[in-house]
């Protein structure tokens, strides 16, 4: 689509892209008829978070941290408990106002609020000050109080509304906020306050719109004191919370530690530990000692034995020197049972260090020596014996005999005490060995629950830190306080107009746009040529009942000679220019395409033309429908052709009545008129009588769709017109049926078009005389480029 075809279809919908822009202009024209005026005010609220006013010393700066900060701190501005707190303090404020005050609501919002307030809910307004317990900051809400309100009444005003609203969901307070038909008391209302941080400053600006500069002043005051309130309440709260839980965490850790030690003491007293390490580590080292001695002894006993066994083989003596050996013995055994009572003496007084057993020892040593010296005589009268049995010298072995035998004697005493004490020192070292497990788990006790103490304890003044910090950063401060309206926000009707008739003319002109994409009918001679696949004749326009030309006639005319003309120059071939007759068969694919009207125009024009013809339709066609469609008022009103078709104009007129009778004749459909070879089969099987040759024999047949045609006619024929509507889709079954023809007239079939837009008759015959004003003139011959048209040569 060219510019020109734009501008000739913007031109046809010119009421229309008109009429809808006016239409939605004309609508927000009414619907804001009496718009009500909007104020709108703004505060700056400080709030110290993004540098951080904090006295922690090693605090350092969190770009997430302090987003998240400023998002709970919005959040909390934006939450349905400030918004609810808000709207019932401004409700409760304007109960207690005793008229009109511009500076807090206009007498006009007064005279409603007035109205719509039930007379019950004065009985909620607080009127007695000694009544109440209320804590008040006069000095953080006087700026909200007219001076006729108690700031003490006011509070215990607020709570009684508080209490009935949350007491059940039928009150009138419940209703009014929770309800979005109010435009200043309800949750809807009070949520249109916006809140932002200004960049990545400290600052969060507050901004409210509302119809009433005083209620947009006061609401903006009051959110300031409620948002402050509730973000000290909550910052102070969670680190007074934090305080608590470490205190007492505190003094389950200190009891705990308490127990843990209490337990160690208890155990050293019972074990008899004074330093655990220092007397394990004696005891070890005497055990070992011990050990060490004891082995030794062991060692030396049993060399002893075995060199005074070996001895007393060597000595194989007289009876005498036997019984005097068994008395020697007997009195070896005395002398070693004295020793080992001497022995036990000895060691009792060295480990206790008691002299009571000094005189038993000295009767014991007494009787020990008396027997040693009993054994020396006896022994002295062995030595009688000079040798021994095997002839060795008595005086060399008994001496050495006797000696062993001591030393064994001993040696067993001093064994057998030592025994006795490591079966004490066992019993002392059993209790030792798990009294240092013991000792080790309660000390690990102790050092678990000490250092759970000290990470309590430090988590306590990071807490308390905390709580201080939370105290300065909590301060919120309005640094710019609501200021009060005088002028309403500009009203945007304007804008809306323009923007309503700018988008209606483009969503107008749009649907113009994607209808004539859309449009899939055949249209006009170049669009069908493309869908069908054969060349055109020509076209015919709608023969409208109010066409927008004032020489139809002419139209009508001119377009049937440029068909006729088409037509004599295709029968103008050398093979067929001196062939008479020359055969055209006019058909359509489907019925009512208007095939009758264009053969009798065709062969009205040829006769006009000095040819002969000869018309032969069909008998049992179907009868024109002559019914008319009503031109409808909106179409007359847009400005669109009235659709009617003029079916007494001349032209729509049947061909019997412009044609001689010997030139216009009909035939029937029967079964012998699919074997027709030629016209004058038709003749013959109809008998039809010609008295003369027409040079041009038009034969119009059924509908290809809906009937069978005789195939030896295509082939005998010289041209085949098809005859098909502009307005109708080019379908399937239209395509199938002239393929099936194709193979016996390719060559030799064209098409007219019939009933095409008068516009589109202008790509042959050019601008056709219409009434134009001269400002569409000029408007199409600038989107044309001709400037300089008129200028004569």
């Amino acid at each position: 689509m060219n510019i020109v075809d734009f501008v000739r279809l913007a031109l046809k919908h010119i009421r229309l892209l008109i009429l809808i822009p006016i239409l939605l202009a004309t609508l927000v024209i009414i619907l804001t008829v009496n718009p009500s005026f909007e104020y709108s005010s703004q505060t700056i609220l400080y709030t110290g978070l993004a540098t951080g006013t904090s006295i922690e010393m090693d605090k350092r700066f969190d770009h997430h941290a302090n987003s998240a900060a400023f998002d709970n701190l919005i959040n909390i501005i934006k939450s349905r408990d400030t918004q609810e707190e808000v709207a019932i303090r401004l409700l409760a404020q304007h109960l207690m106002l005793q008229e009109a005050n511009s500076k807090y609501i206009s007498e006009e919002h007064y005279e409603e609020f007035k109205d719509k307030i039930p007379e019950d809910m004065y009985t909620y307004v607080a009127v007695d000050r000694n009544a109440t317990d209320v804590d008040v900051d006069t000095d953080n809400l006087s700026s909200i109080f007219p001076t006729e309100i108690d700031p003490v009444l006011y509070e215990q005003t607020v709570q009684n509304l508080m209490d009935l609203m949350q007491s059940n969901t039928s009150n009138f307070v419940y209703e009014i906020i929770n309800y979005e038909k109010d435009k200043h008391y309800s949750i809807k209302a009070i949520s249109s306050m916006n809140a932002m941080r200004i960049g990545g400053s400290d600052l969060v600006k507050l901004t409210y719109t509302v119809n009433d500069p005083g209620i947009c002043q006061q609401t903006l005051d009051i959110y300031n004191k409620v948002c402050i309130k509730n973000y000290k309440f909550i910052k102070q709260n969670r680190s007074d919370d934090v305080v608590k839980y470490f205190e007492a965490q505190l003094a389950q850790a200190s009891d705990k530690l308490k127990r843990a030690e209490d337990k160690l003491l208890e155990f050293n007293k019972a074990s008899n530990i004074i330093n655990y390490y220092e007397q394990s580590k004696k005891v070890a080292i005497v055990k070992e000692e011990m050990e060490l001695d004891y082995n030794q002894k062991q060692a030396e006993l049993a060399g002893l034995q075995a060199a005074t066994r070996r001895l007393e083989k060597k000595l194989d003596i007289q009876e005498v020197i036997q019984q005097k050996s068994n008395y020697v013995l007997q009195k070896k055994k005395e002398l070693g049972d004295l020793n080992y009572e001497i022995a036990m003496i000895e060691a009792k007084i060295e480990t206790n260090g008691n002299n009571q057993g000094l005189g038993r020892l000295a009767e014991l040593k007494k009787e020990s020596n008396a027997v040693t010296n009993e054994i020396e005589k006896s022994v002295d009268e062995l030595y009688s014996y000079e040798n021994t049995v095997d002839g060795l010298p008595v005086t060399k072995v008994l001496p050495e005999w006797m000696d062993n035998v001591t030393d064994s004697e001993n040696l067993r005493a001093k064994l057998k005490i030592m025994e006795n004490q490591n079966i004490e020192f066992q019993k002392q070292y059993k209790t030792y060995a798990p009294a240092g497990a013991n000792m080790l788990r309660i000390q690990r006790e102790i050092s678990v629950s000490e250092e759970g103490y000290l990470e309590i304890l430090h988590g306590l003044n990071l807490a308390k830190l905390k709580l201080q910090d939370n105290s300065l950063s909590a301060n919120l401060k309005a640094i710019d306080p609501p200021f009060f309206p005088l002028y309403p926000i500009p009203s945007k009707r304007k804008i809306l107009i323009v923007v309503a008739a700018f988008i209606g003319g483009l969503f107008t002109l749009g649907i113009i746009l994607v209808m004539e994409y859309f449009d899939d009918t055949l249209k006009n001679s170049d669009k069908a040529a493309e869908k069908i696949g054969i060349p055109a004749l020509g076209m015919i326009p709608k023969i409208l009942l109010n066409p927008l030309t004032t020489k139809m006639s002419f139209v009508q005319s001119r377009l049937i000679e440029i068909i006729t003309q088409n037509i004599v120059q295709n029968l103008s071939s050398e093979e067929k220019r001196d062939k008479i007759p020359k055969t055209i068969l006019c058909f359509s694919s489907q019925k009512l395409e208007g095939k009758s009207v264009i053969a009798g125009n065709i062969a009205k024009g040829l006769k006009k033309s000095g040819k002969s013809v000869l018309v032969l339709n069909y008998s049992d066609k179907e009868p024109r429908k002559d019914q008319q469609r009503k031109y409808s008022i909106l179409n007359r009103i847009l400005g669109y052709a009235d659709p009617r078709i003029d079916i007494d104009n001349p032209f729509l007129a049947s061909a019997s009545q412009y044609l001689d009778d010997s030139e216009y004749h009909t035939y029937k459909i029967d079964k012998h008129f699919y074997k027709a070879k030629s016209y004058l089969d038709i003749l013959e099987l109809n008998n039809i009588q010609l008295d003369y040759t027409p040079e041009y024999v038009i034969i119009e047949l059924p509908s290809i769709i809906d009937n069978n045609h005789p195939t030896e006619l295509f082939i005998d024929s010289d041209l085949d017109i098809l005859v098909c509507r502009s307005n109708r889709t080019w379908s399937k079954a239209d395509k199938a049926a002239l393929d099936r023809l194709m193979p016996f007239s390719e060559s030799k079939m064209k098409f007219v078009i019939n009933g095409v837009e008068l516009k589109e008759v202008e790509r042959v015959l050019g601008d056709l005389p219409k009434k134009r004003t001269s400002l569409r003139k000029k408007m199409k011959s600038m989107f044309r480029l001709e400037f300089f048209s008129k200028n004569q040569i």
